[in-house]
């Protein structure tokens, strides 16, 4: 037996210390971890983790007693033979746990764990249809998938895992590289680990994009989506895979949805939703070529000139490395094909991480990235992979492998799935999603309607707890669900509300709760299961709950005694953080020490008692004193959500992202006592956010705080990105002053005034208020333009510009030929609103053209091509 060198390392992550002291009052030095710099995938197996507590544990692999050595050539002996554990991947698709911990054993003395959630990557209405029976859909049974990361690794680490009845196939990504999970062609039931930079063949993989024709897709009156939308995917197999696939349906959609899975966590750290809406297996041969692939590219979208999804790709193994293709930035077109030319094994060894970097790379394509070495990118080539793309210099040697977009499986340093896009084809990629008319908004089955958010429980009792979750905009009713953790049955209620009372429990016992709603269009997906326990007999919640002396970095908090109790759990965490802390006293009080200013912090305690604990108190939330001077918030990541354009009386500032914090007191507009104002706000977005949540604040009585009762001024929540208004009125009593308004976007709930939190951005302005009455000068508002669209593209003979203007104004546009040359400049009136102007060109030949708009100080450039 050949055994896998183990490349992971315990990691021991300290996230609180603690003193005792010997005083009445214990003291607690609090620390946090920064929860920014983690992946979108590993903060989503850290709020399960918070919620949930302990993942239900499964190791469904045992290390194979199998003696076979025909891996020894291909892989250098660098693997470990797994044999399936059907009774486990039984019991977890029947079970489909929403959260679990993977056991998976790399040698006779090592193991890794992963903590994974599970995730639906089949759209609503997904079918499978084969080429010997195209109108009846095929009886699949799916699998269940999952995606995570390595226990004790929050950050720098990625997993995604498929369970089928007799396979689990997946990959591991950490900076070391990619561990795959693959079945053994051979052997039904056994599995194959191994790191895939350890295959001994060269994958001369070569990805024609850049000599299919770039398409222009059309941008018929393209408004911005609101974040969140899902790119939906029809996915075809040719003939050759399903021979490979032992000429099973079954197995085809097996292996082609497990790559999927790996892809859409790819794009899910990005921000990304995707879902499989249809799979084609070709049950017959299929007629596409097998000697180029432009042509079978070709072939793919004449066959398929309609298809259930946004983008089509076309999964085939037939031909011999003739490189993968897919037209470029084609959303919402009629030219949003791929085709990746994959390998599915090599000497018996299958590729499938390899699958997945060919899907993944040729999507990217679809969605709007051009390669990495392409020198269009800012700053030129991204690395030194391969030749530029343009005549540009090379750019920089890649870090711990090259990323999805690179040619770096070409050198030493591979591709390494925990890279993603990088930076700036992520971004790209972002942009075109959010951008794009044609997206539904939900990837599961939703039909539309979301699933709730923000399930909790509270007024537990022995036998008694209530469920609370928001509100769904357009839900008619809920369902909301629990059992025992040990249970497997459900007991379901309907309601209206957005609360249910469970009755009748078991004291002392771990629930397991769930929620979904009810729409005019379908029910949503059921919401993060979320766990409780029941109160034990005679061991009461602790009540009083309170913070007192609160000081800069200090704070006293104490609770009432409960009879019976041995000692209390004391757990504190800050505001913005998913993440507890807990330490145990048998006092009832304990003084914090160690916190930072003008810092949001949470609070809870629970009673041990012996041999049980109670449930755990209400949460209190409370806030430190500010320095002197205005407490400091910001978003420590602004890449994914940040304010765009803030507007108040000649206050109109539009702008991209600055890094989570922009100082902009230097702006200012003057407002009257006793006056109403409105205000207009605007988020921006690279996708996927969802509901962003919105707060403004002005220092009314102007004393350097915003704590003051009424000077909170805006609260909304809202996954609109178009320009929201809210009404301000400055109250008669405020001071006659130059005061400060704080503008806060957070991604995940609503800000406090002094937060630091992990995704989103804050700005700040200065508002001159004077005594009721003054004549408010209007002057010396910013002439804005935004929401910019030109249709059709390309057009024939002339074209629409569509625009919102902030203010009636003046706007003009130009027409430069690809010399840079003017061909046409006309004025334009706009007024306040939507504007839509006809643009003539009869008189322009054939060709490429940039369009500038200007408006102000401020030009705004696009690409038009105008066809024969």
């Amino acid at each position: 037996m050949h055994l896998l060198k183990n490349h992971f390392w315990a990691l021991l992550c300290l996230v609180f210390s603690f003193e005792l002291l010997a005083q009445q009052v214990p003291e607690l030095k609090v620390q946090f971890k920064d929860l920014s710099k983690y992946s979108k995938v590993a903060l989503q197996v850290t709020e399960a983790r918070n919620s949930v507590g302990v993942f239900q544990n499964t190791q469904p692999l045992r290390l194979s007693n199998s003696s076979e050595t025909h891996f020894k050539t291909s892989l250098d002996g660098k693997y470990q033979l797994l044999d399936v554990l059907q009774t486990e991947t039984q019991k977890l698709l029947l079970n489909r746990p929403e959260q679990l911990t993977l056991v998976i054993p790399t040698n006779s003395q090592e193991f890794i764990k992963l903590d994974l959630v599970r995730v639906n990557i089949l759209a609503e209405g997904f079918h499978v249809f084969t080429s010997d029976q195209q109108k009846l859909p095929y009886n699949y049974k799916e699998g269940v998938y999952y995606r995570g990361i390595i226990q004790g690794r929050v950050e720098g680490t990625m997993a995604s895992i498929s369970i089928f009845e007799n396979q689990i196939i997946g990959s591991i990504s950490d900076d070391y590289g990619n561990l795959v999970i693959q079945p053994n062609k051979d052997t039904p039931g056994q599995m194959i680990l191994f790191y895939d930079r350890d295959i001994k063949q060269s994958f001369n993989y070569e990805c024609l994009t850049d000599d299919a024709n770039t398409i222009d897709k059309p941008i018929e009156q393209r408004g911005i989506q609101a974040a969140g939308d899902c790119v939906r995917v029809y996915v075809e197999c040719d003939y050759a895979l399903y021979v490979n696939k032992g000429s099973s349906t079954t197995e085809t959609v097996n292996w082609i949805s497990a790559v999927f899975n790996n892809l859409a966590t790819l794009y899910a750290n990005e921000s990304i939703n995707t879902a499989i809406s249809e799979v084609f297996v070709w049950t017959s041969q299929d007629g596409y070529s097998k000697t180029d692939s432009y042509t079978a590219l070709t072939q793919f979208r004449n066959a398929r000139s309609t298809f259930n999804g946004d983008i089509a790709h076309l999964a085939a193994l037939g031909g011999s490395n003739i490189g993968g293709i897919a037209w470029l930035d084609v959303l919402c077109s009629s030219y949003k094909y791929a085709y990746s030319n994959i390998y599915a094994s090599y000497s018996n060894v299958p590729t499938y991480s390899w699958t997945v970097e060919v899907m993944t790379h040729e999507m990217g394509h679809n969605l709007g990235s051009n390669h990495t070495h392409w020198c269009g990118w800012t700053g030129g080539a991204l690395d030194n992979c391969y030749t530029p793309e343009g005549g540009c210099a090379k750019g920089p040697a890649p870090t711990n492998g090259g990323t999805i977009m690179s040619y770096c499986h070409l050198t030493g340093y591979g591709i390494n799935f925990n890279n993603g896009f990088g930076t700036q084809p992520g971004n790209k990629i972002r942009a075109e999603v959010a951008a794009a008319t044609c997206l539904g908004t939900s990837c599961g089955g939703g039909g539309g309607c979301n699933a709730p958010t923000g399930l909790n429980i509270t007024n537990i009792t022995q036998t008694t707890a209530t469920g609370n979750w928001n509100a769904v905009s357009g839900a008619t009713s809920y369902t909301f669900e629990y059992k025992t953790n040990a249970g497997t049955t459900w007991t379901t209620a309907n309601t209206s509300n957005t609360n249910y009372n469970m009755t009748g429990l078991t004291a002392n016992t771990l629930y397991n709760t769930r929620v979904k709603a009810t729409c005019s269009s379908g029910s949503s997906n059921y919401s993060s299961t979320v766990n409780f326990t029941t109160s034990s007999s005679g061991c009461g919640t602790p009540t009083g709950l309170a913070v007192t002396n609160i000081t800069q970095t200090t704070a006293t908090v104490s609770w009432n005694a409960v009879s019976g109790a041995l000692s209390y759990n004391f757990q504190y965490k800050l505001t913005s953080s998913p993440t507890w802390s807990q330490s145990n006293f048998t006092s009832t009080s304990v003084s914090l020490t160690g916190m930072s200013p003008a810092t949001s912090y949470d609070v809870r305690v629970q009673t041990v008692c012996a041999g049980s604990t109670s449930a755990f108190s209400s949460t209190v939330t409370f806030v430190t004193q500010s320095s002197g001077g205005y407490c400091t918030s910001r978003g420590n990541n602004s890449n994914y959500e940040w304010v765009k354009r803030v507007n108040l009386g000649s206050i109109d500032r539009n702008s991209g992202k600055d890094g989570g914090y922009y100082n902009a007191t230097a702006l200012s507009t003057d407002v009257s006592k006793s006056s109403t104002y409105t205000i207009n706000y605007q988020a921006g977005s690279t996708g996927a956010s969802g509901t962003l949540y919105w707060r403004v604040w002005i220092d009314f009585n102007n004393n350097n705080s915003f704590a003051d009762a009424g000077e909170q001024v805006v609260s909304v929540a809202s996954s609109s990105l178009n320009l929201l208004s809210s009404n301000i009125t400055i109250p008669s009593g405020a001071a006659t002053a130059k005061v400060r308004m704080r503008v806060s976007v957070k991604y995940g709930g609503y800000a406090s005034y002094c937060q630091t939190f992990a995704y989103g951005e804050v700005e700040d302005y200065s508002v001159n208020i004077k005594a009721a009455g003054t004549s408010i000068n209007p002057n010396n508002v910013q002439n804005v333009i935004d929401e910019i669209s030109l249709y059709p593209n390309p057009f024939s003979n002339n074209f629409n510009l569509e625009f919102n203007a902030n203010v009636d104004q003046k706007v003009q546009y130009l027409i430069l030929d690809p010399l840079g040359r003017l061909i046409k400049e006309e004025a334009m009136d706009a007024v306040q609103g939507r504007n839509t102007f006809k643009i003539e060109t009869g008189n322009l030949v054939p060709s490429t053209y940039l369009i500038q708009i200007k408006s102000s100080n401020e030009s705004y450039y696009r690409k038009m091509m105008k066809l024969e």
